[in-house]
């Protein structure tokens, strides 16, 4: 755990030595588990980024704890049960935008690819997400939606709520990012 703590400092170190950077700690992720028998949206507010606008470099970490769902049960169960958040509190995403080109740091909508380390329950997963990025003023707004496997990052779901819980997880990135 020290090893990654040392190494996801370093990566922040390296993004924001950078004169180019912008950073939010207000962006959202949420994710939609949901099967025919149960609705499962919920929704962190609480997102940290760090991006350098030099060389695509981008890292996105929040506090699992932090997904509010619309039951209250629900979010006990995901914290307790699913995804142990006291036991692995982050979710860490240290990645770079592939064929990054500062050109794209105009107003227009570009299409891009990140690839990267995504970090949940403890489990480290090498992914490629596709998403978009706007600049607009001195704002970076980078969206992604892409879909996860549950029992990719060791999460054991129960038999008596398996049917309800999917197994697939789509998760909707939107990061606001201001220059620094």
């Amino acid at each position: 755990m020290n090893k990654k703590i040392i190494t996801l400092f370093f990566v922040l170190y390296s993004v924001c030595s950078f004169s180019q950077k912008y950073i939010s700690r207000n962006g959202s992720v949420q994710f939609n588990a949901s099967t025919p028998l149960e609705i499962i949206n919920p929704i962190n507010n609480h997102v940290s980024s760090v991006f350098n606008s030099e060389n695509g470099e981008i890292v996105f970490q929040m506090n699992m704890i932090s997904f509010k769902f619309e039951k209250a049960l629900m979010e006990i169960h995901f914290n307790e049960k699913y995804v142990e958040s006291e036991k692995y509190p982050k979710s860490i995403f240290t990645g770079k935008i592939k064929n990054w080109d500062s050109d794209f740091l105009d107003a227009k909508n570009h299409n891009v690819i990140a690839i990267g380390i995504i970090t949940i329950h403890g489990i480290e997963k090498e992914i490629e997400v596709k998403g978009s990025i706007q600049k607009n003023s001195n704002n970076i707004m980078i969206k992604s939606d892409f879909e996860l496997i549950i029992s990719d990052f060791d999460i054991k779901i129960p038999k008596l709520v398996r049917d309800k819980i999917s197994k697939k997880v789509k998760v909707e990135v939107n990061i606001n990012l201001k220059q620094k």
